[in-house]
């Protein structure tokens, strides 16, 4: 099964159209997850898929943060389709490029993804290539954040988790941020940064997700590379390396994960009898009611003990099923053994809600315990 969201296609960040299609597709009776066991991949792992060279765009927001205007280095679209081109003609389907994403299925899933006719093919390509608008919503929650985003934690340490990471915005803009205090003496307050990116194709981790944090990299140590809103960028040896080598040097871990989620999620990340991440996230990640229960599982199984959760959603998704409301009672209802865990979820923030649309939400999920303990961000 396959469907579009009926969003713009017209740049990288879809655009909601609040149209409604008779064909509009129904939800799955049952997830096809289970056909995509999750695999860690670190760094290291991923760092020689890089292509040899990345076309970009930089997406500028008004918000600044700590006085710095916000920039985002992105590949464009139009890249990663002449990538998957050029491997589809240079290989044959069974060549190793990596066994978990060269099944003819999900190839044909991302060049029709990139050729502007779908958005979503079930279980085979779930949307991670296309920068989504709540992604956007929720970089500017955090920007917006006068205490800091990084305040949840103490000096010794900070885990973010993205769940359904796709082109990563919202980590992106943290891990810039990380970037900037370990380069300056004053602000040196954490020794270490974990930053674990999860995606249910392998595929989109090695196409956007990696070329997107190289990018970011680039426009802090090397800026005069990127100086243009776009262009190109020669992907040297050197510069991998010098990537490799820096981020080391900062006591920046990236990690990520393909696969579905679910307990052999939380197993793999280290999470099955307690959570370890002080920030997990997600955006355009509860359409899908069939798999909203395994997101929720993994969200809340993942936070440590006083982490928190933020969520960026439409309050319901037409033509797939997924709602706001129906994720906020699964949250409310999620139970850890046979005791029902106590979880808050507020609203954040809305936006798009004057326009006649959708409506779009942040949702802040945190552990009633932490409430009552009022942590909440303070200062950095």
């Amino acid at each position: 099964m396959s469907f579009h969201f009926n969003f713009s296609n017209s740049s990288d960040v879809s655009i909601h159209d609040d149209s409604t299609s008779e064909n509009a597709p129904q939800p799955r009776d049952q997830s096809p997850h289970i056909q995509n066991p999750p695999v860690f991949h670190t760094l290291e792992d991923l760092i020689s898929t890089l292509p040899q060279n990345i076309s970009y765009n930089t997406l500028s927001l008004a918000q600044s943060w700590n006085g710095n205007p916000i920039r985002i280095c992105r590949r464009e679209l139009y890249d990663v389709r002449m990538q998957l081109m050029a491997e589809d003609e240079a290989l044959g389907i069974e060549d190793n490029i990596s066994t978990k994403e060269r099944s003819k299925k999900e190839k044909d899933a991302l060049l029709e993804f990139v050729s502007g006719n779908e958005d979503v093919r079930a279980g085979k390509y779930e949307g991670g290539l296309k920068s989504w608008e709540c992604s956007i919503d929720l970089v500017k929650w955090l920007a917006q954040r006068e205490e800091g985003p990084f305040s949840l934690t103490s000096n010794e340490r900070l885990s973010v988790l993205e769940l359904g990471c796709g082109t990563s915005l919202p980590t992106l803009f943290l891990y810039q941020i990380a970037l900037s205090i370990k380069t300056n003496a004053v602000s040196r307050a954490f020794r270490k940064f974990d930053f674990h990116l999860a995606d249910y194709n392998y595929s989109v981790l090695r196409l956007v997700t990696l070329p997107n944090l190289f990018l970011s990299w680039i426009l802090h140590s090397h800026p005069h590379l990127l100086s243009f809103p776009t262009g190109d960028l020669d992907v040297t040896e050197s510069l991998k390396g010098s990537f490799l080598s820096s981020l080391r040097d900062m006591a920046i871990d990236l990690g990520f994960v393909s696969g579905c989620w679910g307990l052999d999620m939380l197993k793999l990340l280290g999470c099955e009898r307690v959570g370890k991440y002080d920030l997990v996230l997600g955006s355009e990640t509860i359409y899908e009611p069939a798999t909203m229960p395994e997101f929720t599982r993994v969200l809340l199984g993942s936070m440590s003990p006083q982490g928190r959760g933020i969520v960026a959603a439409k309050r319901i998704y037409f033509g797939v099923g997924g709602s706001v409301s129906d994720f906020v009672k699964q949250v409310k209802e999620y139970k850890r053994g046979d005791e029902i865990a106590r979880w808050e979820v507020r609203t954040a923030n809305e936006a798009d809600k004057d326009s006649g649309g959708v409506g779009r939400v942040i949702l802040d999920v945190l552990p009633r315990s932490a409430e009552a303990l009022e942590v909440h961000m303070g200062d950095m």
